[in-house]
Order: structure tokens, then sequence, then C-alpha cells
């Protein structure tokens, strides 16, 4: 004899995993937000008075997208501009960057560069397909996740 299938068997079970999945998503989100009351179990502090309480907002700093002055600066290092190389950024904290830059007229083609902030200005330090010497580097503190390694006066790679 043969089972017959039940198509409300199918549809009940891909209603549960829905359910568990939203179900697991807002107690995620609660979690995360805070909003699950957890803190105030662990607690162990009284209250602060509501005076206490009152902060003046953080103030933030507005976030200034350096990215053309940067790109500005590497045109200046490798002496061209953008109608004639394609500068890329891939990494910036703020007072040092690296990127590739890609020269359209040379056989060549490319290679990466390294610039760092100095008095409020953007500076092109080495641009190249090889180690930047280490007195090049040396005035501007580049950390050594970005420049691992350099040349010493005699050509010798330095790791940092």
């Amino acid at each position: 004899m043969e089972e017959q299938s039940n198509p409300w068997k199918g549809a009940f079970w891909v209603l549960i995993t829905i359910i568990l999945i939203g179900t697991v998503g807002v107690l995620a989100y609660l979690l995360g937000k805070g909003n699950l009351g957890f803190s105030k179990l662990v607690s162990t502090s009284p209250s602060p008075s509501p005076a206490s309480q009152l902060q003046s907002p953080p103030t933030l700093a507005p976030v200034v997208d350096e990215t053309e002055a940067i790109k500005e600066a590497i045109y200046v290092l490798v002496g061209s501009d953008a109608t004639k190389v394609n500068v890329t950024i891939s990494e910036n904290t703020g007072t040092h960057a690296t990127g590739g830059v890609v020269d359209w007229s040379s056989e060549v083609g490319g290679g990466y560069w390294i610039a760092a902030k100095t008095g409020g200005e953007w500076v092109g330090v080495y641009g190249g397909q090889s180690h930047p010497t280490c007195s090049q580097i040396a005035p501007y503190n580049f950390p050594t996740s970005m420049v691992p390694e350099c040349l010493d006066g005699l050509g010798k790679v330095i790791t940092r």
C-alpha cells in the first residue's frame, strides 16, 4: 500500500522554520541593542541620580574625505596627473596612506605608493615597485603593518 503525501506537511515545516529563524533574528537584534534587560540583572552598582545622568552629547569631529588631497600628493610624487595615471587608495589611517598607481603611458604599468600627512598636508613619500629606503620613511613614522620592510643605505632589505 502506497503512503499518500500530504501537501500541508511540507508547508507546515517551512512555516516552523521561518518562525524559528525570525525569533532567533529578533532575539539577536534585541540582545545587540541591549533591550533584553540583562544589564539590569548583572549590575550591582546603585542607580545614578537623574542629575548625574545628564550629559552633554559627545562632539564628533567631522568626517573629512581626503581622497583628492592624497591623490594630488601622489600626482606630485610621480610627476603626472589624473589624465595619465590612475591612483587608488587601499588604506588610509588619517595620517598614513598606501595604494596603487597605474601609468597608462608606461610599459612598466604601475606600482604602489605610500603617503604621510605632515603639517596638515599630504605628502607622497615613495612610489615604485620595490621597497622604500629606510631614510625615506624614517621622518614619517609609518606603521610597520603598512611598511614592513625598507632598504638600508647598502640596498639590503631591513625588516622593521
